[in-house]
């Protein structure tokens, strides 16, 4: 596209009202003109992250590298990537997504970044092909069981150095899971209503494409698949910093190398302790329960009066801000 500013200005208000505006995915198109505003929003600290873990984990120009980006919303992680020179491809669940991230690359001049409408569940080596680098970020704890199982094994075929994961985690061992011959521990979380159509559903832009329950994965658990999936080491990233991120997120990379054997201590196989040790914790349902018949008892201004008298953030990062919607 490559417009004068005030012609890409005319172009994106004209795109705005047949596609609706954007939700979260501040990216600078051009002059004054930003797909959110000139201002701050809190994603660009996300963004710094991820482009930094790539460039570090990557170690070759951006310009060899193959990207893809999973349920990449309104693309400006991928377009970023691009931006430096990497051939990038998005998948996304929701058409309208796809379409504002589209049109930023467009208005990029980004020849390198393609967006795909597709289910993340569908990502195959045979459909997509292999990357160096897969992203998946504030998508994995949208999945069910089958999902988020299947998803974890599918990226790391498809990927040849790295996956880098930003998701949430349960804080406790609530319910087991069992997915080839392995327990593992974390919690459901309900993303529709059992009556909400195909037509809700897709317009609950921060809930799941269509599974009515998600799984959230303790840290341990989530850790003990990464390894089992054939990921040689695990990190989780603190630098660059983003202050405001909740407890229960965290920021993960994982490699995909060659397990070593010991030459000092042939005693010890590669594969020694496969899954990290976890117990049940049975106390926290019920704390839970309790907690939400509690708070029936009390308007939410109690809540929050009490959370602040506590020192308790009543909005973490991921919760609406900007235009009533969520931050990927």
């Amino acid at each position: 596209m490559q417009a004068n500013p005030s012609d890409l200005a005319d172009a994106k208000r004209a795109f705005e009202r047949e596609h609706g505006e954007w939700t979260s995915h501040n990216i600078h198109l051009g002059g004054d003109v930003y797909t959110l505003g000139a201002e701050l929003f809190g994603i660009e600290v996300k963004v710094r992250r991820i482009l930094q873990i790539v460039a570090d984990v990557a170690q070759r120009p951006f310009s060899e590298l193959r990207i893809l980006d999973l349920a990449c919303l309104e693309g400006i992680y991928g377009i970023e990537c691009a931006r430096h020179g990497a051939t990038v491809v998005g998948i996304e669940g929701r058409p309208a997504n796809a379409e504002k991230a589209r049109f930023a690359a467009r208005a990029l001049g980004l020849s390198g970044y393609e967006v795909h409408v597709d289910d993340v569940r569908n990502a195959t080596v045979a459909r997509y092909g292999e990357f160096d680098i897969v992203l998946c970020l504030g998508i994995l704890y949208h999945l069910d069981e089958a999902g988020l199982f299947g998803l974890a094994e599918q990226m790391a075929e498809m990927c040849r150095r790295a996956v880098i994961i930003d998701t949430r985690i349960s804080m406790h061992a609530e319910k087991p899971y069992r997915f080839r011959d392995q327990r593992y521990w974390g919690m459901e979380v309900v993303e529709h209503a059992p009556d909400e159509t195909d037509e809700q559903k897709q317009k609950r832009l921060w809930s799941s494409l269509d599974n009515p329950v998600s799984v959230k994965l303790t840290r341990r658990s989530l850790y003990t698949l990464l390894w089992r999936c054939g990921f040689t080491s695990v990190f989780e990233c603190h630098v660059p910093q983003e202050p405001r991120k909740p407890r229960d997120r965290v920021t993960l990379v994982a490699i995909k190398g060659q397990p070593l054997a010991l030459h000092s201590c042939p005693q010890l196989p590669p594969d020694h302790e496969r899954a990290l040790p976890e117990r049940q914790n049975r106390l926290v349902p019920a704390l839970r329960r309790l907690r939400k018949a509690v708070g029936r008892l009390f308007p939410k201004s109690v809540h929050l009066m009490v959370r602040r008298m506590l020192g308790m953030r009543a909005v973490d990062f991921d919760r609406p801000t900007v235009r009533g919607q969520r931050r990927r």
